[in-house]
């Protein structure tokens, strides 16, 4: 007959290694890297744009602009607003790209908004899903998460699986390794080439570095 303290230890050992499976699955992605995190990350100049990065405008654009931010953040807000009219005056020229740059420390939800929207991006709603979030960023919430994925008409199911899995949680990382090796300190940060501007970067002053961007390219040629 088995002992019962036998019974207990081995109980006790599974629940360990089910509470640390959990443990190190939910870690946050850290906004204050390590010395060794950052000895670890390459340093570069210019963002890529690549397969899985979510881009609003056309592929024959003249000027790529790469945003860096948190769903969380106010100034990340009204950049996107500022960004949302400079491209209306700008249909064919301009290309916005997104990078997710979740700060933790600051926004407990940023990882997770970020994970919501790139599941998304899978059913492709991620602009939709984008402006959503900034509307309603005054009361985000894990429900209100789901919420928009109901009111923009994903497919539920397969959305939800999505997130509860964290399934895009490489994407969301990708774009925070990536900004984090550009030596992006704050969000919003966006780049035109390897110039980077951050903050909440007004309707003229992006305005002029389109038009600078333009001007430097059509020199070029």
């Amino acid at each position: 007959m088995p002992r019962p303290w036998i019974t207990f230890l081995a109980l006790g050992t599974v629940t360990a290694i089910v509470f640390a499976f959990f443990v190190l699955r939910l870690q946050p992605i850290r906004t204050k890297p390590t010395a060794a995190d950052i000895a670890a990350a390459t340093p570069i100049t210019t963002p890529t744009v690549t397969f899985v990065d979510p881009v609003r405008g056309p592929a024959t654009a003249k000027v790529t602009l790469v945003e860096f931010a948190d769903f969380q953040c106010d100034a990340c807000k009204e950049l996107s607003d500022n960004l949302t009219a400079v491209m209306r005056t700008y249909p064919a020229d301009v290309r916005l790209v997104w990078k997710d740059m979740p700060n933790e420390s600051a926004h407990p939800l940023a990882t997770l908004a970020s994970i919501a929207a790139e599941c998304a991006a899978r059913q492709g709603k991620f602009w939709e899903y984008h402006d959503t979030l900034f509307d309603r960023q005054a009361f985000l919430s894990e429900s209100e998460f789901s919420k928009a994925a109901m009111d923009l008409g994903l497919d539920q199911a397969s959305w939800k699986k999505c997130y509860d899995a964290h399934d895009t949680l490489a994407v969301v990382k990708k774009g925070y390794e990536e900004g984090r090796a550009l030596g992006v300190i704050a969000t919003p940060t966006v780049y035109v080439g390897s110039k980077s501007y951050a903050g909440a970067v007004s309707i003229d002053e992006l305005s002029k570095m389109i038009q600078e961007a333009l001007t430097a390219n059509a020199t070029a040629k």
